[in-house]
C-alpha cells in the first residue's frame, strides 16, 4: 500500500469518526492498525498508530523490544490514552503497557512498563479505565490478576477455575466471571470487586450467559462532568464533612436509643423483682411455710459469715541455760 493509499484510507476513517460523533458515538483521537509481516523465516509484529483527529493524520510506528514476539492480545483503555499488549511465547508471555499521551516525549507513544512471565492470554479493561484484569482463560484454567495501571501494581491474584467469560459492570466497580455451558462442570458465575475481592458466588447448572444492565445516561453535560472531575477533591471534602455530620447524628441517636432500651429493661426487672418479693409470703404459705430451694440459695448468698481462724506464722526454739 502506497503512502497516498494510506492517506485516503485514513481520511475515510476520519469521515467515519465524524459521522459517529454526530450520533453520540465518538471515536477517540487515535485508532490502531496492527501490521504483521511474515516471511519464510520469521514473523515480524509491529503497530502503526494513526491519530485520525489530528491534521494530516500523523502515523507512529511502534516496535516491541523483541520484534519476533507473537502478539497474543491487545486492548485499548476505554476512557484514556493507554493500551495493553500480551506478547511472547506461551505459557508465560509478557504484558506491556503504553501511553499515547506523554509531555516528556512530545506526545509520542511511550512504554509505561512490562510485566514478565504472566499466565494471561486475554485483557479486560474497566469501563472507566485505570484498572485491568489480566486473564488466563481456556488452557490457563481461569487465572485472574487485578492490576492498577496508574500505580503499575497488582491488587490481587486469584482464580475462577475453568472461567470462560469476564464482564465488567458499566460503573467499573464490579466484575463478573462465569463458566458457561461450554463446560459440563463448574457452571455458574462469581462477582468480584474492582480490586479482586470475592463478593458472591453462584453455581448454576446449564448456565449460558451473564449480562449487566446498561448504565442509564448521565443527566450531567460532558462539560459539567469534566468540571467535577477537575474539582473532585473540593467536592469530596464537602461531602465528607456532610457524611461526618450525618454519621455523628446517627451515632448520637443510636446511643440515645440504646440508653432508652437499657432504662426500660432495668425498670422492667425492678418491677418483677418487687412483685416477686411481695408474693414471697404467699408462696411460703402454699408450701407450708417452707421456702423454695432457689430462695434459700439467695438468702444464703446474702448472709455474711464471720470465720475466725489461727495460723502459725513462725516457730522458734531457744535453749535457755540455767
Amino acid at each position: 500500500m502506497s503512502y497516498r493509499q494510506i492517506q485516503v484510507y485514513c481520511y475515510k476513517l476520519k469521515s467515519l469518526a465524524d459521522l459517529l460523533s454526530n450520533i453520540d458515538a465518538p471515536v477517540n483521537k487515535r485508532t490502531l492498525v496492527m501490521k504483521i509481516t511474515s516471511t519464510k523465516k520469521s514473523t515480524y509484529s509491529g503497530f502503526e498508530l494513526f491519530r485520525i483527529k489530528e491534521r494530516d493524520i500523523p502515523i507512529e510506528v511502534l516496535e516491541l523490544d523483541n520484534k519476533n514476539d507473537k502478539i497474543i492480545a491487545f486492548a485499548w483503555e476505554p476512557k484514556g490514552h493507554r493500551f495493553a499488549v500480551i506478547h511472547g511465547d506461551q505459557p508465560r508471555p509478557d504484558v506491556s503497557f503504553y501511553t499515547m499521551k506523554t509531555t516528556q516525549h512530545g506526545g509520542r507513544v511511550t512504554k509505561l512498563g512490562t510485566l514478565k512471565a504472566k499466565q494471561a492470554n486475554a485483557l479486560f479493561w474497566s469501563p472507566t479505565g485505570k484498572y485491568i484484569i489480566l486473564a488466563g482463560l481456556k488452557n490457563f484454567n481461569g487465572q485472574l490478576e487485578f492490576f492498577n495501571v496508574d500505580e503499575l501494581e497488582t491488587m490481587a491474584t486469584t482464580e475462577h477455575f475453568m472461567a470462560t467469560d469476564i464482564e465488567w459492570d458499566p460503573t467499573g466497580r464490579y466484575v463478573a466471571t462465569a463458566v458457561t455451558s461450554v463446560h459440563e462442570m463448574e457452571n455458574g458465575f462469581t462477582i468480584w470487586s474492582f480490586n479482586g475481592k470475592l463478593l458472591y458466588r453462584n453455581l448454576k447448572d446449564h448456565f449460558f450467559q451473564l449480562a449487566w444492565r446498561p448504565r442509564p445516561p448521565s443527566f450531567l453535560s460532558p462539560e459539567k462532568e469534566e468540571e467535577i472531575a477537575k474539582n473532585l477533591k473540593k467536592y469530596s471534602k464537602k461531602y465528607e464533612l456532610e457524611d461526618q455530620d450525618v454519621s455523628l447524628l446517627l451515632s448520637e441517636q443510636d446511643r440515645e436509643k440504646r440508653k432508652a432500651l437499657k432504662e426500660e429493661w432495668e425498670k422492667w426487672v425492678k418491677q418483677w423483682k418487687s412483685l416477686h418479693e411481695e408474693e414471697k409470703l404467699a408462696r411460703q404459705s402454699l408450701r407450708d411455710g417452707e421456702i423454695s430451694d432457689e430462695e434459700e440459695e439467695e438468702d444464703e448468698a446474702k448472709e455474711v459469715k464471720e470465720v475466725e481462724f489461727e495460723d502459725v506464722i513462725e516457730v522458734t526454739e531457744e535453749v535457755v541455760q540455767e
